[in-house]
């Protein structure tokens, strides 16, 4: 009999089995997504593929620039070319480098300088200029904002060529405009082919003779008059390359560029009053931020007034006038 006094104690066991079926099982597996095991599983699998994965994906800031945009920009000014024959401008340089250090300023522009290319006298080749619009602005990406800026000289080929259309680089051939200069279409096709950003600010102050070369010295010598001037709208053509690019010019297709020392101690009168709307003039709306709606509104109204009607700067495209070229 006390070998029968021993089963007795197993239906305790079977008590003790009973929980199984209680949902504390249960939530014993709950806590398994919270558990201690499970988070230290978890540093364990990432210090191990996280910094591979970061590796990896190192070249991925990609997400953040598209929330602030990089901004380039390049900045070409020519007052002296090396052809002393070409007419030479008193402060064309000057303004670019006005220009740039606005765009470099902390309270300016913000950029950073070296998304910046500067040329100025004679590092605005032919060779240089051409590098500049066709390469170097070829890593912008599409979210990006993209300046160019020229003040200096420019030409129809001939008197009577005024379809074809050039800027005068610093080593342009008086005698050879054709061959030495830099075309227009040339910039249509670095807007068209290879800058890919879909925010380009084209601003030029290069209306400042009907044209340079020999066979104008000719045909001024036999009495023609040039009071038109085709460069204008060539620029502005550019506009109509895709949608996202405005262009600004210091005037209209029968005026020509105005320098003189009383803008600033020596400007020219269109980036002058650029300067000042960037500065905070043109800053109607009081956002501390300046458009390009409010800069073109204010450059076109101040240099007209200021040159008595003689200077009237044009803007045309298909953009947001909401975009600034500052930060």
């Amino acid at each position: 009999m006390a070998s029968v006094a021993k089963p007795a104690p197993l239906p305790e066991p079977l008590k003790q089995s009973e929980p199984v079926k209680t949902p504390e099982p249960i939530k014993t597996s709950e806590p398994i997504k919270t558990s201690e095991p499970v988070k230290t599983i978890e540093p364990a699998v990432q210090s191990k593929s996280v910094p591979e994965k970061q590796n990896e994906v190192a070249p991925l800031p990609l997400p953040p620039v598209k929330n602030s945009e990089v901004k380039w920009a390049v900045i070409i000014g020519i007052s002296d070319y090396k052809d002393s024959r070409v007419p030479s401008l008193r402060y064309a340089a000057a303004d670019a480098r006005a220009f740039y250090d606005w765009l470099v300023s902390p309270e300016g522009g913000r950029y950073t300088p070296s998304n910046i290319k500067l040329l100025l006298n004679s590092d605005a080749t032919v060779e240089n200029i051409r590098h500049a619009l066709f390469e170097w602005l070829n890593s912008p990406l599409k979210e990006d904002m993209v300046t160019i800026y020229f003040a200096g000289q420019s030409s129809p080929a001939t008197p009577l060529d005024q379809e074809n259309l050039y800027l005068l680089p610093y080593d342009v051939k008086y005698d050879s405009i054709v061959s030495t200069a830099f075309p227009m279409w040339d910039i249509y096709t670095a807007l068209k082919r290879f800058i890919k950003s879909d925010k380009v600010v084209v601003i030029t102050d290069a209306c400042h003779s009907g044209g340079v070369g020999e066979s104008f010295d000719v045909a001024r010598r036999s009495g023609m008059n040039f009071d038109r001037n085709p460069v204008t709208d060539e620029l502005h053509s550019l506009s109509g390359v895709k949608e996202g690019i405005c262009v600004v010019t210091a005037s209209g297709n029968r005026q020509y560029s105005l320098e003189s020392s009383q803008w600033g101690g020596g400007h020219g009168v269109f980036t002058w009053y650029i300067l000042q709307g960037l500065k905070g003039e043109a800053d109607f709306n009081g956002n501390k931020m300046v458009n390009m709606g409010e800069l073109t509104t204010y450059v076109s109204e101040y240099v007209r007034k200021d040159t008595k009607h003689v200077q009237t700067p044009t803007v045309s495209g298909r953009y947001d006038p909401a975009m600034t070229i500052g930060k």
